[in-house]
């Protein structure tokens, strides 16, 4: 394909999304974000990151859990399952307390700035 005919597919797949949503003069798709300032998207974007990086201590944690199960006795696979149960437990730990600290600046940050809290 030419790129020429790339570059005028996608500027038509660009242009008729905005063409059908504003039709009436409304969005027709909900703002999914549900944010209206900066703060909100931040503090969304900073919840989206903290679930994602918790969901991976929490497979290791399990996969921890699953190598010293299943060490059968052996000294290295035992020492190995008990580290990574530790630091998953850490991350969790740590994790969790992010979420706080960052919960109470922005929350501060919301109140000093005269809006509501999030």
């Amino acid at each position: 394909m030419p790129r020429s005919l790339i570059v005028v597919a996608l500027v038509i797949t660009a242009l008729v999304p905005t063409t059908t949503a504003f039709a009436n003069g409304q969005p027709f798709l909900p703002n999914p974000l549900k944010c209206d300032d900066t703060i909100c998207l931040f503090a969304q974007m900073i919840r989206l990151f903290l679930g994602a990086v918790a969901l991976l201590a929490t497979v290791f944690f399990i996969y921890g859990g699953f190598v010293f199960l299943t060490s059968g006795g052996n000294a290295d696979r035992v020492k190995k399952g008990k580290e990574t149960l530790f630091w998953a437990t850490i991350g969790i730990v740590v994790i969790i307390l992010s979420w706080a600290i960052i919960q109470f600046v922005l929350n501060t940050l919301v109140d000093q700035a005269g809006r509501k809290a999030l």
